[in-house]
C-alpha cells in the first residue's frame, strides 16, 4: 500500500505548495488562461463540425440536382 500512497501524497504536496505559493491574483490569471484556451478549442471543434456538416449537405444538393446534359430542355 505505500508503494502507491507515498507518491499519490508527494503529488498533492506538490500541488499544494505551488497553491500556497500564488496569490489570488496569480490564479486568477492561470485560470482565465486556462478558461480562454478551453474556449478556442471547444469553438474550433464546434465550427470544424458546422463546416463538415454544410459541406456534406452541399454535396447531397448537387448530386440531388445534378442535371445530364441530354435532358437539357433548350
Amino acid at each position: 500500500m505505500d508503494k502507491y500512497s507515498s507518491p499519490v501524497s508527494y503529488f498533492w504536496g506538490a500541488i499544494c505548495t505551488l497553491f500556497g505559493a500564488l496569490s489570488l491574483n496569480d490564479i486568477a490569471v492561470i485560470v482565465g488562461i486556462i478558461l480562454s484556451i478551453a474556449t478556442f478549442l471547444v469553438n474550433w471543434w464546434y465550427k470544424r463540425r458546422d463546416a463538415n456538416h454544410k459541406e456534406r449537405l452541399r454535396q447531397f444538393y448537387y448530386e440531388k440536382h445534378k442535371k445530364d446534359n441530354d435532358d437539357c430542355d433548350l
